[in-house]
């Protein structure tokens, strides 16, 4: 029996600080990050499949640094600022590229995303910083499936997540669920409607599934 001077310690997570590739390097966002963050999340040009999803504010950049700032907190890994270690073409060392990790859901399953500023595509950074940050997800919590979502006619990220290893779990319109597609009628912001790819690093269990498809 726990004597009652005693008291129940909770374990803390070890969070993951700075990540390397052979041309990246990947740490965790940080607020001094809010401008170039939104200078990539802001652009249209990096929405152009879910228009809906651009930040139209600084604010809501900062938010969402806060977030994962938080999420790392408690679960030890979550969205990193990738940097570009050595100079590349036009592209000087250090330079702000986008961002690359995983969130923790609202239920035990990683949500594996990435974002690259127009300059940087064409270059395999997204496949390299994926593939670290999903190993990393996996070390992190190996009990926890890591997922991604992706719109249906987002070719180039589709052909990302087969390259690092992730295996099609489901694809439709999560508007299917619980009705038929006339039941769930687009709303601004929405995307339920939307034809959706789901991948993940394990079969998923139905509630799980259920649960990714839900998000839209």
């Amino acid at each position: 029996m726990m004597d009652e001077t005693q008291t129940l310690q909770t374990a803390q997570p070890t969070m993951v600080q700075t990540l390397q590739t052979e041309r990246l390097l990947l740490r965790p966002l940080s607020l001094d990050d809010v401008d170039a963050y939104h200078a990539v999340y802001g652009d249209a040009r990096t929405w152009e499949h879910l228009p809906s999803g651009r930040h139209t504010s600084r604010d809501e950049s900062e938010r969402a640094i806060r977030a994962s700032i938080d999420s790392r907190r408690v679960y030890g890994f979550a969205h990193c600022a990738v940097l570009l270690r050595e100079p590349l073409g036009e592209l000087p060392a250090g330079v702000f590229l986008g961002s690359a990790g995983a969130k923790m859901l609202d239920f035990e399953a990683w949500n594996l995303g990435y974002r690259f500023a127009p300059q940087a595509w064409g270059h395999g950074f997204a496949t390299e910083a994926a593939a670290i940050a999903l190993a990393t997800a996996q070390a992190t919590r190996p009990d926890t499936p890591v997922t991604a979502r992706v719109l249906g006619n987002n070719a180039g990220s589709i052909r990302v997540l087969e390259r690092i290893g992730l295996e099609l779990q489901w694809h439709g319109r999560s508007a299917r669920l619980g009705g038929t597609e006339d039941d769930h009628p687009s709303t601004p912001g929405g995307t339920t409607h939307l034809e959706r790819v789901i991948f993940a690093d394990r079969v998923l269990d139905d509630e799980t599934l259920d649960a990714v498809i839900a998000l839209g």
